[in-house]
């Protein structure tokens, strides 16, 4: 799987910002196939490197990588006016070659639901037609997508996704017993301090004597 690949039409995009400040509707690109030979594989070969596919952003990466110009990639890019701003909604995500793709402004929303905690493997089980995930083939494409922006190499289906809400309760259990004996010492240090916090003991009944 290949992050920061996929396709504007029928052109081949690297899409160096997923989304742009104060209008996260668009993303930064660049069109490969437009760019002279030696700037074209400087980019190809940062995207395929360590570093580009870590990258959350494309651009992160190749600001720090140097290209054939002795300038970074994304410097030489900028100044020469290679990037273009382009609608999210309009961009197919291509993490495999000839595989079915994904709209990028619908990875910009897992990713955004992951950073603020929300259920975001739960959403994009429920993704609806209007969304274009509507079948099988385009959700399991979307999780794909998914996984390589995010940089998990596995494809959750849904036994994984089950595991890994099983792996979540089992963790909150373990919180849950980790707390309930810091306040079992927390109780027991309160007591030690003020007697008068101890739970009193019940009084039993007294035994009723027989009657001669």
């Amino acid at each position: 799987m290949m992050k920061h690949v996929g396709k504007h039409g029928d052109k081949r995009v690297a899409v160096v910002f997923r989304e742009v400040p104060s209008e996260e509707h668009m993303a930064l690109v660049v069109y490969p196939d437009t760019l002279q030979q030696n700037m074209h594989d400087d980019l190809m070969n940062a995207i395929q490197s360590e570093k580009g596919q870590q990258a959350r952003n494309l651009g992160e990466a190749i600001h720090g990588i140097t290209g054939t110009s002795g300038e970074s990639i994304l410097h030489t890019l900028h100044t020469n006016g290679f990037m273009k701003k382009v609608r999210t909604q309009d961009i197919i995500m291509m993490p495999q070659p000839n595989a079915q793709g994904v709209r990028l402004d619908e990875i910009n929303k897992i990713i955004n639901d992951l950073d603020t905690g929300s259920e975001a493997a739960a959403k994009l089980a429920d993704l609806d037609a209007n969304r274009g995930m509507a079948d099988p083939d385009k959700k399991a494409a979307g999780v794909q997508a998914a996984a390589a922006v995010t940089g998990n190499a596995g494809v959750l289906d849904d036994a994984g996704l089950a595991a890994n809400l099983v792996e979540q309760a089992n963790q909150m259990k373990s919180q849950m017993a980790n707390m309930e004996a810091e306040i079992s010492r927390l109780m027991e240090e309160a007591q030690g301090l003020d007697p008068s916090l101890k739970p009193k003991a019940k009084r039993g009944r007294k035994p009723k004597v027989a009657s001669a």
